[in-house]
């Protein structure tokens, strides 16, 4: 009995001092590989853009209490996006409306607005189709947000950052594209040093509108010459002026069924050629004053003017009767 309670015992510890020693020699041809291991360092960037402007001046994303989406100048000239409405088909959480045929509608989570809109801080309500061709970034913000925008912020705002001119650097491109329909777009953005504290910017787009339905189209041209004064080591002047002629087809897309869009009328355009028309035309001038007190602290006097004026008609079906 002795002796088998000895075996039994040897034959378990065997297996244990087998795995021990393997251990011990795996982790010793670890240690002398990890010696002779070339260190490699890599570095990189998640966010293309880490402020938000929307907040009346820049503050980190990690300080903005909601959910933020971000859009730059560079992803909006690869991906040819031309309106508002292109970008928000990218953005959880948010979508977009047809807009009577004539302005911008997003719907926040659920909520639809015409009115949720800014620029560089400051509320941007007019309706009209927004252009992209002068603007650096575009911030979408989604959530509840009174308290920092006033009760017209229900399910989130959009937020378009200005292209200002830079001091210090001379650059400029010029984009042009044209759809499968026909419609294109020419932009022009060239910034330029005009003074040893001071730069010029100028940018201007010029498109034209096309889709596969019957009658659409317009075009659209807008100027926004842009200045940048250094009055002092930390306080900066920036004013542009903006204009804005557009002119286009109101459709009001097609009638319903059962809640759904009746799809043999797809390419029927309900309305009149000679009526449905809208048109546009604005100046708009914007001043900001903004000063560094500190590393830490920094202030911003943002001075807005703006003229507008738009016609609007149209025929539009009210109702469909299937029988």
């Amino acid at each position: 009995m002795i002796t088998r309670v000895y075996k039994k015992l040897v034959e378990n510890i065997s297996p244990l001092l087998f795995i021990s020693i393997l251990f011990v020699a795996s982790f010793a041809i670890t240690a002398d590989d990890s010696e002779n291991v070339e260190e490699i360092v890599v570095k990189g960037n998640v966010l293309y853009a880490d402020q938000v402007n929307a907040l009346k001046t820049p503050v980190p994303i990690l300080d903005v209490p909601q959910t933020v989406s971000i859009v730059t100048d560079d992803d909006i000239r690869k991906q040819g996006f031309r309106g508002i409405g292109d970008i928000i088909r990218y953005i959880p959480g948010v979508n977009t409306s047809q807009g009577e045929g004539h302005r911008d509608s997003v719907v926040f989570r659920g909520v639809r607005s015409t009115a949720d809109f800014f620029q560089d801080g400051i509320r941007d309500d007019v309706q009209y189709y927004r252009s992209l061709y002068n603007v650096e970034q575009v911030e979408i913000l989604r959530g509840p947000n009174a308290l920092l925008f006033g009760r017209g912020g229900t399910g989130g705002v959009i937020n378009r950052v200005s292209k200002k001119a830079v001091l210090n650097d001379m650059f400029g491109a010029v984009d042009f594209g044209v759809d499968s329909f026909g419609a294109n777009d020419l932009t022009l953005d060239y910034n330029v040093l005009s003074g040893d504290n001071s730069a010029l910017r100028f940018m201007m787009h010029s498109d034209t509108l096309e889709n596969h339905r019957d009658h659409y189209d317009g075009k659209r041209t807008g100027i926004n010459p842009a200045l940048k004064l250094k009055v002092t080591e930390r306080t900066t002047l920036d004013l542009s002026y903006e204009y804005a002629d557009h002119e286009r087809f109101i459709d009001r897309g097609i009638p319903t069924e059962n809640g759904e869009p009746v799809k043999r009328f797809e390419k029927i355009t309900f309305g009149d050629k000679d009526v449905n028309l809208t048109t546009l035309e604005a100046t708009i001038f914007r001043a900001t004053l903004s000063t560094e007190f500190s590393d830490t602290s920094k202030g911003n006097l943002s001075i807005i003017s703006s003229e507008f004026e738009k016609m609007y008609k149209n025929y539009y079906a009210s109702g469909y009767n299937a029988g």
